[in-house]
């Protein structure tokens, strides 16, 4: 594999953007801590993002392959950064090998990194921190996912209790018999007592 299809992967596996990758050294992969520091994000800003375990074999796969000292993905020299117009012919290149008929850049790889996570049920907050983005309105453009998956979205309602729903009925078959109410006799009327007349005075 060479150095632009090992570019491929780590662009998808962590949503950065080609220039953060371009930049990348072999001291910004942290494999004690399963993380990759970006060091030349939009706006000078640095930011932690996960390192898959996968990406992890393939770049060292791909290390003993070509000994990289100091950029991860050099150009021809080794302090020379990599033309981006070779990546993007090598994405295009896998896409077409794929039969995918739609137009693929490097920064489709980005967006389907931050659509995967949606879907995965990853916060728009924690995506946002994870793609570098300035403002937080610019993860919402990530809300188009699949339509199935909006679908498929269950209500909070449903997470309750069905005991506690205020219109709940138990199922006729479950509840118990009701024993028949025995007639009861109507009580006698007491004869109301008169009051006694009271003796004329002479």
């Amino acid at each position: 594999m060479s150095v632009k299809q090992h570019r491929t992967p780590t662009l998808y596996a962590t949503g950065m953007r080609f220039s953060e990758a371009a930049n990348l050294r072999i001291a910004d992969i942290d494999s004690q801590r399963m993380q990759i520091r970006i060091t030349h994000g939009k706006g000078a800003k640095q930011r932690q993002v996960p390192l898959s375990p996968r990406l992890l074999s393939e770049l060292r796969n791909y290390w003993k392959q070509y000994k990289p000292t100091s950029l991860l993905f050099p150009g021809k020299t080794p302090d020379k950064l990599y033309c981006d117009t070779s990546i993007q012919r090598a994405i295009k290149e896998s896409a077409m090998n794929a039969n995918i008929k739609k137009d693929v850049t490097p920064h489709t790889l980005r967006h389907s990194y931050a659509t995967g996570l949606l879907e995965a049920g990853v916060d728009l907050l924690t995506i946002s921190r994870l793609l570098g983005h300035a403002s937080f309105t610019t993860t919402m453009i990530y809300l188009h996912c699949r339509r199935e998956h909006l679908h498929s979205a269950p209500s909070p309602l449903d997470w309750l209790p069905v005991q506690q729903l205020p219109t709940y009925q138990p199922p006729a078959e479950n509840l118990p018999p009701v024993p028949p109410v025995p007639p009861t006799a109507a009580p006698e009327q007491q004869p109301i007592p008169r009051p006694k007349a009271k003796p004329k005075q002479n």
